[in-house]
């Protein structure tokens, strides 16, 4: 299992395309045994969801 929030990248040498969480969806994308999830909302508590707008 890989996990990653695109919303926390910090540099700005990557982008929500180029950072290692999409490499590694792009290189399993086509082996039967692999498949992934994109959450469109916030599946966490509240404090985790305002840590996350205010770090």
């Amino acid at each position: 299992i890989c996990m990653g929030n695109l919303a926390q990248i910090d540099t700005p040498y990557l982008t929500e395309t180029t950072s290692g969480l999409a490499f590694v969806v792009d290189r399993f994308k086509d082996w039967d045994h692999s498949g992934h999830i994109t959450l469109r909302s916030v599946e966490r508590s509240r404090l985790a969801d305002y840590s996350a707008e205010i770090l």
